[in-house]
């Protein structure tokens, strides 16, 4: 993969790392680590898992009976990626990764807010020590709901309350309503940070595993 902007690039098919653009997002807080601006995905992720063996930072999910069922249907079927080909949200490690289309990360003081210039759909990481509430106090989205805080440089956000609706790739691999996030944003560089998902879903998968 090829240098942006002068930021490092870490190699590996299935790395996502965010690169820092030249725009300032004034309302950083010098408090924290300097991850608002606006950024850009550079991973390059294969459209289907088995692509991605071998591979440094290789995703390994192992799917229930259940969900190897589903997976292969949909692959075998060819059904397009739900949430692109129809312009609906997507899930946040597609949110991250996208590599096309740039991020920004927004400041807002008891809340970060991540918005794609491919979806202007904000998503709000709430930093001020709130809980996720009752699964029926909150209707399950696409992106979830996101709570946050910092431990030194990487931000940790825990995601639930999703949908079923969305795909983590374009060959028929899903995750379903039980899926929760834990997602890690660590500012490596001035102009680089290093985002890690681990993925639990236990009604699709064995067992929890990480893109990063």
């Amino acid at each position: 993969m090829r240098k942006v902007t002068g930021a490092v690039v870490l190699a590996g098919l299935a790395a996502i790392v965010l690169s820092m653009v030249p725009v300032a997002d004034a309302a950083a807080a010098a408090q924290k680590p300097g991850i608002f601006g606006i950024w850009l995905g550079i991973g390059r992720n294969s459209p289907n898992f088995a692509k991605w063996k071998n591979k440094p930072n290789a995703p390994t999910p192992e799917f229930t009976a259940w969900g190897a069922q589903q997976s292969r249907e949909q692959g075998r079927l060819g059904v397009e990626l739900p949430t692109p080909g129809a312009c609906e949200p997507v899930n946040p490690a597609q949110f991250v990764g996208g590599g096309l289309f740039p991020n920004q990360i927004l400041d807002g003081g008891n809340q970060i807010v991540l918005m794609n210039e491919w979806q202007a759909v904000p998503r709000r990481i709430y930093t001020d020590g709130r809980k996720h509430p009752a699964a029926d106090d909150l209707v399950p989205t696409w992106e979830g709901h996101s709570v946050g805080r910092w431990e030194g440089d990487t931000l940790v956000v825990d995601v639930d309350h999703f949908n079923d609706r969305a795909w983590f790739d374009r060959a028929g691999n899903f995750h379903s309503d039980a899926l929760k996030l834990q997602e890690r944003y660590t500012l490596r560089t001035p102009d680089l940070i290093w985002y890690e998902a681990t993925i639990e879903d236990p009604k699709v998968f064995t067992r929890s595993w990480k893109i990063a």
